[in-house]
């Protein structure tokens, strides 16, 4: 969920999640910043307000695909934003795989994640000025933050969208507890998506996640995707007051590291 930016952009159309994709499935070549383990997940959340010095330094790393995504956005803020993150994007792969970040060469999954042949696993999530990083040895790797704020007919959502042990969750909470519900709800569901390469392309309703705030167990019911829950870290990570964030990795036992340096100061 994030403030829908507009984009001149077609429309892909729907597939079957495959655990076999490309994006999937990265190699273990990296550079000197290796990462500890293959269940070590490194972390960077940082924000997207930028000089025009830092706005112009970014755009000059980003590939000729980019900067047309990023001239076709309608607002000059979704345009930097965008910018900006995929500016850090490239920093932190670059910097794993010991490569300048202008260097780095995305491969797109079918639904558009994006992945480095031979690379790390990484996800990137932006909401409103915020964004976070995720970047694993490799397997299914997804994380999403977003900005706490007001959810017109947040009832209505959560009983056409999410399934209906969740719905009935944030029925039985109100107020402030309730958004923090919904919120866990939703960020632990796009991470879980993203992490399979679909994105919201999936119906939310068709898997089930647990509302508790410390699970990392928080995948009940994977529905029709026909994934495992034992099988994978789902659950919350810690983020900036106001926001909520979640991580997803297809293997239990995760470890999160911060990012050792911060790629939005070049």
């Amino acid at each position: 969920m994030t403030d829908a930016p507009k984009i001149r952009e077609p429309a892909r159309a729907a597939r079957t999640p495959s655990r076999h994709d490309p994006e999937s499935s990265p190699g273990s070549r990296h550079g000197p910043h290796a990462i500890a383990g293959p269940a070590t997940v490194h972390i960077w959340e940082g924000s997207l307000l930028a000089s025009a010095p830092a706005r112009r330094a970014a755009r000059s790393l980003l590939s000729n695909r980019e900067k047309d995504r990023a001239d076709r956005f309608v607002h000059q803020r979704h345009r930097r934003r965008y910018t900006v993150a995929q500016a850090c994007l490239r920093r932190v792969v670059g910097r794993f795989l010991d490569i300048r970040p202008e260097a780095v060469r995305f491969r797109f999954g079918a639904f558009g994640k994006p992945f480095v042949p031979g690379g790390p696993a990484f996800n990137q999530s932006h909401s409103g000025e915020r964004i976070m990083i995720a970047v694993a040895r490799g397997g299914r790797l997804g994380i999403d933050v977003e900005e706490i704020r007001p959810v017109p007919l947040m009832l209505r959502i959560a009983r056409r969208r999410l399934a209906p042990d969740e719905a009935r969750a944030l029925l039985a909470a109100g107020g402030e507890e309730r958004t923090a519900r919904f919120f866990r709800i939703w960020t632990r569901k796009e991470a879980f998506l993203k992490a399979l390469g679909v994105g919201l392309t999936h119906p939310l309703r068709n898997f089930s996640v647990d509302i508790a705030p410390d699970t990392t167990r928080a995948l009940i019911d994977a529905g029709d995707l026909r994934e495992d829950p034992d099988r994978w870290f789902l659950g919350s990570v810690p983020s900036a007051a106001g926001t909520a964030a979640a991580l997803a990795l297809d293997r239990p036992g995760v470890r999160l590291r911060p990012l050792d340096f911060d790629p939005a100061q070049r």
